[in-house]
């Protein structure tokens, strides 16, 4: 059968006509729906799918750009064009199909393609793995093999259909991948491409947020085998999970008898692992298949491309390929990028620093193979051992109790700081030992500065999570450039140390807020704190709520109940306070248990006060890390940062509040009034008339202070305010 479609072929097959006269008399053999993607070759073809056509199939509206505008820059390269509307600047440069609807079209180019592939189409689905394995079949067979395999994302009831029309071409081998999306309600594409082999690699829980449990997930992905051709060949992980294990096997069962199974763990599989030799840069890997063992290495491999390449091997071992030939290639296998990938620095200082950057996406069962993978390869390295973890994504009302499940594997990994990032990690961080914690962040860049501290030479750092619902994948490109620039590690890990390093200079600037403009700024104006800014969001919500000043209260039991107010009475649990002094308190020492007792009155619970602060911090668009916590302190595991900006924000809305701020000092005759901030360093909002001034990294109140001082004598003998009777007397 000859390989690719006649026009006229085409047109038949897809009821369509040609926009003028054909000449061209060369197949059409390949199809793309990007048309960045067209290659300079002969037998291209796009097709066409309008905006309002993409929609229409994805029921929703979206940023699809009309085909018939992508092509105009690259029509060179293509020999056809279906669409559903003529493109009249090209009428008289590239031949055009005019169809119904060109989205349908791939279904029937699919079929067709289907009907010219004479060579064996590999079908492969699972929760996690799909890409991996996919990727293994084209390096063991592309030096030898026409190969036609899914590009990137291409899995969708998009993608299965554009790659089953590429079939038409008919390679030695079509390598498929189907996601759960192109197996759901709307249609089995499996259907579609028939492959003559399905691999189910995996079922975890990458879809719990729409199919609730395993079993299900097992239901949808154990269609696949509906398009096996019968008496194809299945392959499934034996690995998988009783229930969904029996579920694929007898959806299986029911197209053919060729079942075969690979395993980790179990010697009752048709090819199973027998064992793994790790050293520091590669592993080996003995597995046994048909009485015989067979061994080779792989670089930096985590426990699920081990278990994928067993799935290969058997495929391929199955469909009559000489496995021993094909062992020594996968020591050069090279997944995706971010997928195991060694990344090799050194400091400015000349710490040799090794990054497994396994960031390019994450599941449960991913997860837990990058913490083996870390806890098999630190044994090798002298220096320091740290997880940065990111949350994983996607996993719905589960998602809590599948992070806490983590938890064992975090703590037998060896590590010697665990960092965190993003929401679900949160509450992992919090229950591990405060010795193994170097910090939980919410965005990428302040982890990526905190890391380079914690690393010595020859330190281990693996890198894993989801690119989804945060800003984790831009670590992949910030971590590196912080460790290169690094030029110290910590030795000692306290606040002031951190402090000294992330926050080594204090800066201030001053605004005039009757005319918006700033009016000096000296110091570091990129000063960024360590601590958090809640607190003076918090006093503010209280205040518009209505303070009862005259009222008291008997102080709970509170954890932080420790010390004396600025009134000499201690924080014990029964003593008076009235709400005046909590207040006082929050102001000028934002005493937790004066805060806790604030919110417990005021707002119900320490929850219902952050979902609060939370809400006036996102309304002002201040750093999403200024207000982790009530009482703006340091803690390792929330580790939080705001800035001279945040300061700037939040003093215009504390400005129509300062007559309820403590007196700093009298300056000619004028009340300064403010707040201070911090612990490990001091900052401040403070007001004089319409002048307000803030600050922050100073590392002493009275340094705060006096600076606050001297820089508003500067401003009294600036002649330009004094006439502008700015700094009101």
């Amino acid at each position: 059968m000859t390989a690719g479609f006649t026009y006229e072929e085409l047109r038949e097959m897809l009821d369509g006509y040609y926009f003028t006269d054909i000449s061209l008399i060369r197949p059409i053999i390949d199809f793309e729906i990007d048309p960045t993607h067209l290659s300079k070759k002969e037998g291209n073809c796009f097709i066409s799918i309008s905006n309002k056509r993409w929609n229409e199939v994805h029921r929703r509206n979206t940023n699809w750009k009309d085909g018939n505008d992508k092509i105009l820059q690259f029509y060179q390269n293509c020999d056809l064009i279906i669409t559903e509307e003529p493109i009249q600047q090209l009428k008289n440069d590239v031949p055009q199909l005019i169809v119904k609807d060109s989205y349908k079209v791939m279904k029937l180019l699919a079929q067709a393609g289907r009907e010219k592939m004479q060579n064996p189409v590999i079908g492969i689905t699972g929760s996690v793995g799909k890409s991996s394995t996919r990727l293994m079949f084209e390096h063991l067979l592309q030096d030898d093999h026409s190969i036609v395999a899914t590009r990137g994302n291409h899995n969708t009831q998009t993608g299965v259909p554009l790659y089953g029309a590429k079939l038409c071409q008919n390679p030695d081998v079509g390598i498929l991948e189907i996601s759960l999306n192109a197996l759901n309600n709307r249609g089995n594409q499996s259907l579609t491409i028939r492959p003559n082999i399905c691999i189910v690699t995996s079922i975890g829980e990458a879809h719990l947020s729409t199919l609730h449990s395993l079993e299900t997930v097992a239901q949808f992905k154990a269609r696949i085998f509906d398009g096996l051709e019968a008496n194809g060949l299945a392959i499934i992980n034996k690995d998988i999970l009783p229930k969904a294990f029996q579920i694929l096997l007898k959806r299986a069962a029911k197209r053919t008898g060729r079942i075969k199974t690979y395993s980790l763990k179990s010697d009752a599989a048709d090819l199973y692992l027998k064992k793994i030799v790790h050293s520091k840069y590669k592993s080996t890997i003995v597995f046994h298949y048909k009485n015989k063992d067979y061994q080779f290495d792989m670089q930096m491999p985590s426990e699920g491309s081990i278990v994928n390449s067993l799935g290969a091997f058997l495929c391929l071992a199955e469909m009559g390929f000489e496995v021993d030939a094909l062992l020594s290639k996968m020591f050069h296998f090279q997944s995706l990028d971010r997928v195991m990938e060694l990344k090799q620095l050194t400091t400015s200082d000349n710490r040799n620093i090794d990054i497994i950057d396994d960031s390019h996406n994450a599941a449960i069962p991913s997860m837990m193979n990058a913490i083996e993978t870390f806890k098999a390869k630190q044994s090798f390295y002298r220096g320091n051992k740290i997880l940065i973890l990111g949350q994983v994504a996607d996993l719905g009302d589960q998602s809590s109790r599948l992070h806490e499940g983590l938890i064992p594997h975090v703590l037998s990994s060896g590590a010697d700081f665990v960092f965190g990032h993003g929401h679900y990690m949160r509450k992992v961080i919090q229950k591990l030992p405060a010795h193994m914690v170097g910090g939980w962040f919410d965005n990428a860049l302040n982890l990526s500065k905190h890391v380079p501290f914690y690393c010595t030479d020859d330190s281990l750092i693996v890198l894993k999570g989801s690119v989804s619902g945060s800003d984790f994948r831009k670590i992949s490109h910030l971590l590196p450039l912080q460790i290169k620039r690094s030029k110290q590690a910590l030795k000692d890990f306290s606040p002031n140390s951190i402090a000294e390093v992330l926050q080594p200079m204090w800066g201030a600037a001053g605004h005039d807020l009757k005319s918006k403009q700033e009016i000096f700024s000296i110091g570091y104006p990129s000063s960024q704190s360590i601590e958090g800014i809640a607190p003076v969001l918090l006093l503010m919500i209280l205040l518009k709520k209505g303070i009862q000043f005259h009222e008291v209260t008997y102080l709970k039991n509170w954890p932080t109940n420790n010390g004396e107010s600025i009134g000499n009475k201690p924080f014990e649990t029964g003593e008076k306070f009235s709400h005046r002094e909590l207040v006082e308190e929050l102001i000028q020492t934002q005493h937790p248990s004066a805060i806790f007792e604030l919110v417990n009155i005021y707002c119900g619970s320490r929850g219902s006060a952050m979902e609060e602060i939370l809400k006036a911090s996102q309304s002002l668009k201040i750093t999403p890390a200024a207000t982790l916590n009530l009482s703006g302190r340091y803690r390792v595991k929330e580790q939080q940062a705001f800035n001279l900006h945040d300061l700037f924000i939040v003093g215009e809305q504390l400005f129509e509040f300062q007559s309820y701020l403590p007196t700093l000092f009298v300056i000619d005759g004028s009340e300064v009034k403010g707040i201070v901030l911090g612990n490990v360093r001091y900052s401040c909002i403070a007001f004089v008339g319409n002048i307000m001034i803030c600050m922050i990294g100073m590392r002493s109140r009275n340094k705060l202070l006096h600076l606050l001082s001297q820089s508003l004598h500067n401003l009294k003998s600036n002649p330009i305010l004094q006439r502008d009777e700015t700094v009101e007397k």
